[in-house]
């Protein structure tokens, strides 16, 4: 007795079928970027907490590399950044990568001094030595930097109130020219001063 399963009337359409399905999930487009576009933090009582999904669709100045690191299902978990060759501290007019905020997370932080708390693990190959955070709104950007030391930690930055605000500014910065240097951040944690 014949198989019917290798009928060739069910067996060609159904090897159709299977290779379309490989093709579609190797080509993964549940990992391709997405446009910039502000995400709701967790609000964690006073505080804006990103991570995970927080990390969808940030945005990405010239100056900076950036990725948006996800599951196979394509929902993000961390974010990596990197500065790129020969590239001089950040200026005011730089926005670096960005995690925008929702009119009503803004309104939150908007004309306050801030407290933000990045946790980070550095990269393997060509792991950043510092990090600066700055409050973007409408006026020029104060960046704040610190060193990052070569294992997973969290930097604590003071920041002075912004008018305006609509993101927070992240930039990887390193002592090393000659190629990027990036870090992978993990939760980055807004706290408004009352």
């Amino acid at each position: 007795m014949r198989n019917w399963l290798f009928h060739p009337l069910l067996f060609y359409p159904l090897i159709l079928v299977f290779a379309v399905l490989v093709i579609a999930v190797s080509v993964r487009p549940q990992g391709w970027p997405r446009e910039a576009a502000p995400v709701a933090a967790q609000v964690d009582g006073a505080s804006l907490v990103f991570e995970g999904e927080a990390f969808n669709s940030p945005a990405v100045g010239a100056e900076q590399n950036m990725t948006v690191i996800r599951d196979f299902w394509g929902r993000a978990q961390t974010l990596r950044i990197a500065q790129l060759p020969n590239q001089p501290p950040p200026t005011p007019a730089e926005q670096g990568a960005r995690l925008l905020l929702t009119p009503e997370q803004a309104a939150l932080i908007d004309d306050k001094s801030v407290t933000i708390e990045v946790t980070y693990a550095p990269l393997p190959i060509n792991a950043a030595t510092g990090m600066a955070v700055s409050l973007q709104g409408i006026g020029p950007a104060e960046w704040v930097s610190q060193e990052a030391p070569s294992e997973p930690a969290t930097l604590r930055f003071e920041l002075p109130a912004q008018f305006a605000v609509n993101a927070i500014g992240l930039r990887a910065l390193s002592t090393g020219t000659d190629q990027a240097y990036g870090l992978e951040i993990t939760r980055v944690r807004v706290t408004p001063h009352p």
